[in-house]
């Protein structure tokens, strides 16, 4: 049986700042694509609240 050393989630800072970066990218793309995706094709608009939240706030912060 060998034993697991968890490293704290801190342990390496560089990692850390990779992981924010990448999570970053990825929301501001699906962000871009949602709003792309409701310039479109309005008759979505109204279908999912969030997604009309997203946009909403994409377009007021524009």
């Amino acid at each position: 049986m060998t034993a697991v050393i968890h490293a704290p989630a801190d342990a390496d800072p560089l990692r850390s700042e990779r992981r924010t970066a990448s999570q970053q990218r990825r929301a501001a793309a699906r962000t871009r694509d949602l709003t792309a995706l409701l310039r479109e094709r309005p008759d979505l608009a109204g279908v999912h609240a969030p997604a009309d939240f997203a946009a909403d706030s994409v377009r007021w912060c524009a």
